[in-house]
This record gives C-alpha cells, sequence and structure tokens, in this order.
C-alpha cells in the first residue's frame, strides 16, 4: 500500500463524509444545507441561517481499520456571507491524509449561490517523511423553480499535486439535481467525474416524518453500491446512522453527530427554503 502510494496512486480520493450523505450513497451536491457542504459543494453554505456544528466517525470501514476516516465541520453565517471550517483524517499510523479547509458561501436574491474551499493537504507516510500542498475547489447552486434545485461541484479545479512524484491530488466533478415535490421529500440524481475513473451515477431519496426522523436511501454505480440510513432529530441535535453495501467489499456501518442552532424552527425552514424563494416574488 505504501509502494503504491509512493509511486503514483492518486491521493486524497474523493471519499463520501457524514451519515446523512452516505445514506443518500453521497447524492448530496444539490441539497448541500449543513456544515458538511464544505466537502460536497461549499455554495450550499449560503443557504445556512444557523450555526451548524457536525462529526463523523468511521473507525474501521468493511472491517479495515487501515481505512478509518474522520471529519469535523463548522459553519457560521455572517453579515458578509457563511464561512465554514473543516477538517478530514484518512489513514492509519503508517499512511495518514490530513485535509483542512476554510470555506466561504454566499448568495445572491435567494435563488443563486456560490462558494469554494481553500485546502493545506497533508501526507505523511513513515519511512518515507511528509508532504504537503494547497488547493482551490469552486461550487455552484442554482433554485430553478420551487420544486427543483441544481448544484455544481468542481474539486481540486487548480490541479493541486503532493509528493516527490508530484502525483496530481484527486480532481472530481459533480452535478445533479434535487427534486422536491413535497416539502418533506426529496429526491437526488448525481453525476460524478473523477478525471481518472469512469463516470459514475448516483441517486438519493429522503422522507421527513413528523419533524423528528428522517428516511434515506441511495444507489450507485462505479463502483455498484446500495445505501439506506436514518435521521433522529431533537433539539439541535441531529444523529445520523447509514449502511453502506459495496458490491466488491460488503457492508459497513457508519454514523455521525450533528448540532444545528435552528433547532426544529430551523429544519422546518431549510425544507421550506426552495418554495419560499418563488413565493416571497
Amino acid at each position: 500500500m505504501i509502494f503504491a502510494a509512493k509511486n503514483g496512486k492518486s491521493q486524497f480520493e474523493n471519499i463520501d463524509l457524514g451519515a446523512r450523505a452516505v445514506a443518500m450513497n453521497g447524492a448530496f451536491t444539490s441539497v448541500s444545507n449543513s456544515s458538511l457542504a464544505i466537502f460536497y459543494n461549499p455554495a450550499g453554505l449560503g443557504q445556512m441561517k444557523y450555526r451548524d456544528f457536525s462529526v463523523f466517525y468511521s473507525p474501521a470501514p468493511f472491517g479495515l481499520s487501515e481505512l478509518s476516516t474522520a471529519a469535523v465541520t463548522f459553519a457560521e453565517p455572517m453579515k458578509y456571507g457563511i464561512f465554514g471550517v473543516g477538517i478530514r483524517t484518512y489513514g492509519f499510523e503508517l499512511y495518514r491524509e490530513t485535509n483542512a479547509l476554510l470555506s466561504y458561501g454566499n448568495g445572491y436574491k435567494k435563488k443563486l449561490f456560490y462558494g469554494f474551499n481553500l485546502n493545506f493537504y497533508h501526507l505523511n507516510i513513515q519511512n518515507y517523511g511528509s508532504a504537503f500542498s494547497f488547493g482551490v475547489d469552486a461550487g455552484a447552486m442554482a433554485y430553478i423553480n420551487k420544486y427543483l434545485r441544481w448544484g455544481f461541484f468542481g474539486k481540486n479545479i487548480t490541479g493541486a499535486k503532493i509528493g516527490e512524484s508530484r502525483e496530481k491530488i484527486a480532481q472530481v466533478y459533480r452535478t445533479g439535481l434535487n427534486y422536491k415535490p413535497l416539502n418533506e421529500a426529496g429526491l437526488m440524481l448525481e453525476i460524478e467525474k473523477d478525471v481518472k475513473y469512469p463516470v459514475s451515477v448516483r441517486a438519493g431519496f429522503e422522507y421527513t416524518l413528523m419533524d423528528y426522523v428522517d428516511l434515506r436511501a441511495g444507489v450507485g454505480n462505479e463502483p455498484a453500491s446500495f445505501t439506506g440510513g436514518i435521521g433522529i432529530n431533537y433539539n439541535i441535535f441531529q444523529l445520523d446512522y447509514a449502511l453502506y453495501k459495496s458490491q466488491d467489499l460488503g457492508i459497513t456501518h457508519q454514523g455521525s453527530l450533528t448540532v444545528n442552532f435552528g433547532g426544529i424552527i430551523g429544519r422546518r425552514e431549510t425544507r421550506e427554503q426552495l418554495k419560499k424563494a418563488f413565493e416571497e416574488n
């Protein structure tokens, strides 16, 4: 594994983070209405009205501690936009990737949104040393009508490289649609293209029951995968669980905790945000 990483394997692969997004198979680019937007589409930060904090930890995906992943995100709405910070770690004591992000998102007339990430990448391989690099991500989002919104995310658009081999950090482009026939229900369809891999198509579903329970499911190809999950909401707290089934690796379970200071009122406002953007005109 270390040899492969040293000699050509793309670093900082695109990994889905946060049990809510994972449960929808990562089809989150056109949703991105929490601090996890930092990793999926920073333009989504522009939709946020309340402070948001999220913690995600997966100690041994598919039973492999070498794939251990953890992330923390925070978003703070301010006068001149929404600012966010995040950090992600991946790997184990012999191979460790760390990605720290500073993010900004804002909107125009409550229908168009834009955002950027400034990334700091650090790679440490035991007995081989360490390296670091910087890169930029960019995102956009648009409310098309009161039922439909579109999102786009470009990861590492500056083509940052790292290490002695100057291997390019994963460069990924995502675009998708979020269709909301009801405030409580959403359907997501998304296309992802990593410049080194085939096109991947993902679809997700989310439905809210009486403000307190969210049901989710998703499907994707390249690789073939099926996901599902549930979210439990109480006051400012949201506890999410996701099950991910890979055709190649089997089943793994993931969880995350989110604290959103809008509470139940904030969650209702978020679900109604798309339709209200057109009703107010």
